[in-house]
């Protein structure tokens, strides 16, 4: 539950030094919210979602036990799903699937701003991001 909030810290290249500094708060608060032994007040949500760029609600759920749904994302940015790659469905020109090394089968996770528009990445390389930032680890970090 709340591996999210290290994932989502990583993610922003923080230690919990770092976020700790930002919230005027112990490295060790830190520590206790992301290992689940405390929670943030509502105050201290608040500057978590200014920090990630997200609703309040969001950091909330973070620490409200529930079924995870995966619905956490920064404001207007979201990750709608996966597409299969057929003759039936998305249609790329031939120098993106050459130059992406893409072909009939292949998966592309479906990414939206609301701001900047929708991006089509290869399953693969999104995972290979994910797994890079779960098994980043920074001194000091529990």
């Amino acid at each position: 539950m709340n591996e999210k909030l290290r994932q989502m810290r990583l993610a922003l290249k923080m230690t919990q030094e770092d976020l700790a500094e930002k919230m005027n708060v112990s490295r060790q608060s830190v520590a206790k919210w992301e290992n689940g032994e405390s929670i943030p007040d509502i105050a201290k949500c608040n500057e978590l979602a200014k920090i990630f760029d997200l609703e309040i609600s969001d950091i909330a759920g973070l620490f409200i036990p529930q079924e995870d749904t995966g619905t956490i994302h920064p404001k207007n940015k979201y990750v709608f799903g996966v597409s299969k790659i057929t003759d039936h469905k998305i249609i790329l020109p031939d120098e993106a699937m050459n130059v992406f090394h893409l072909k009939n089968g292949d998966e592309l996770v479906v990414l939206g701003d609301t701001t900047q528009g929708i991006a089509l990445v290869p399953k693969k390389s999104y995972e290979k991001f994910w797994d890079m930032i779960d098994n980043f680890k920074i001194l000091g970090d529990d």
